[in-house]
């Protein structure tokens, strides 16, 4: 045997022989937050609103926690028209295609005292062609009413720490819930932007605008408590992530 068949053998051998820790560990464990606080200025009482996200899992598998509410400043519940409140979410998610995930879950919102709904939702969340964030979830809740919300924005890198970042935000239900003011058909939608600073990877203070506008019933609930139905507000706020 020559020894040019030698060597090659023997480089077949330990190949053959490499430890399977070499390859990617498809089943390693990630995790991720992402806040967001705001101020909301406005004309009436001004409010707080904050988005919080959290995962835990793996490429194909994920455990997600979200919390959100508006807080105004004399300390009560901002329902927005029966949109808002204070919500929290437990999902589960699936990897489904490159980018795109899909998640079901429970939902557990709180209107006002002894005022809440809970629920099952699910929906889909992930980028979308030119680099659009997209969230849209489905729920029902308690009284049968059926929801669908729409969470839409987009990155525009002004510089290497400056962005932009236009968004909008929409929830359409299948019926009425007086209770909390909330409308059948398109209930609610939101179009702004916001300008953050990345002073650090993981942390960057924004300010932005946007203009809020509740629609058919739900627009009637809402100027029957003497609020406005539309609302034009300047927003200052911090946005972390790690």
């Amino acid at each position: 045997m020559s020894t040019s068949t030698r060597k090659a053998l023997v480089a077949l051998l330990l190949l053959g022989s490499a430890p399977p820790a070499l390859a990617m560990d498809d089943g390693a464990i990630f995790w991720r937050f992402d806040g967001l606080v705001e101020r909301r200025f406005h004309d009436l009482t001004p409010t707080v609103e904050w988005k919080a996200k959290g995962w835990i899992g793996d490429d194909y598998n994920k455990l997600r926690l979200e919390s959100s509410g508006v807080i105004a400043d004399n300390g009560q519940i901002d329902g927005e028209g029966g949109t808002k409140g204070v919500d929290s979410r437990f999902y589960y998610s699936r990897l489904i295609s490159d980018f795109w995930d899909a998640k079901l879950g429970i939902q557990a919102t709180v209107f006002g005292h002894g005022l809440s709904r809970t629920g099952f939702v699910a929906g889909f969340e992930g980028l979308a062609p030119f680099g659009f964030h997209v969230d849209a979830v489905a729920g029902v809740n308690q009284t049968g009413i059926a929801t669908l919300k729409l969470d839409i924005d987009y990155d525009i890198l002004l510089s290497q720490k400056l962005i932009a970042t236009p968004f909008v935000e929409a929830m359409v239900a299948s019926g009425d819930d007086r209770a909390i003011d909330l409308g059948s058909g398109l209930s609610r939608f939101e179009i702004g932007a916001r300008l953050r600073y990345e002073f650090a990877k993981e942390f960057a203070p924004f300010i932005g605008v946007s203009f809020e506008q509740f629609t058919g019933p739900t627009a009637s609930y809402v100027a029957a408590g003497n609020e406005p139905t539309s609302k034009l507000r300047a927003i200052a706020g911090i946005k972390i992530w790690f």
